[in-house]
């Protein structure tokens, strides 16, 4: 049997803005909800602690929230709160996938243009980190290996090695530009 950590709450319904903050920080931690207003985590200290902190932001907005530790009684329960956990996970990895794939396609385009420029360079390298740092948030609420971890992770790696191929284009385009002989005089 696992132990969970289980986080029920009732919020005022106006202003909707505490509900709506708890929702979306209850999501980021990776929570499942089991019904409405009663989510649950593996338990671990670290979440137990945020989820404390989170409980008296909540509290002093005028909220109830309790949480608890606990498990379920039947083993299928356990099976589909896992089940649950890795369905979210995957739909996480999902998006990545698909932010690879528009990546990529932007790559293709951009060749097919012949449009080589640095500043297509620097957004790739930005998407490129940003797309890192949402996997590492991923992979640190994917507490029970969602199938879609080795998918997103793949598509990562042929998103890098495309960008790779296109930077290592605009180097090659560029560097035979920027290889012009100047006046003595502007030389220094």
């Amino acid at each position: 049997m696992k132990t969970w950590l289980a986080i029920t709450y009732k919020v005022p319904a106006e202003p909707s803005r505490t509900r709506v903050y708890l929702w979306r920080k209850l999501k980021e931690l990776g929570a499942v909800y089991v019904q409405q207003g009663a989510a649950v985590l593996p338990m671990t200290e670290t979440l137990l602690a945020q989820v404390l902190a989170l409980k008296a932001e909540v509290v002093s907005g005028g909220g109830e929230v309790l949480v608890g530790r606990m498990e379920f009684v039947d083993k299928g329960d356990d099976a589909r709160v896992i089940a649950a956990f890795q369905l979210q996970r995957d739909g996480d990895y999902d998006e990545i996938v698909e932010q690879c794939e528009r990546l990529v396609y932007e790559l293709d385009r951009e060749t097919e243009k012949e449009k080589f420029t640095y500043a297509e360079i620097e957004e790739n390298e930005t998407e490129l980190t940003r797309i890192h740092k949402w996997m590492e948030r991923i992979v640190a609420r994917d507490w029970f290996a969602a199938s879609g971890h080795t998918r997103a992770q793949q598509r990562i790696e042929d998103a890098e090695k495309r960008s790779t191929t296109y930077t290592e284009e605009v180097e090659r385009r560029e560097g035979h530009a920027v290889d012009i002989d100047l006046p003595h005089d502007k030389r220094s």
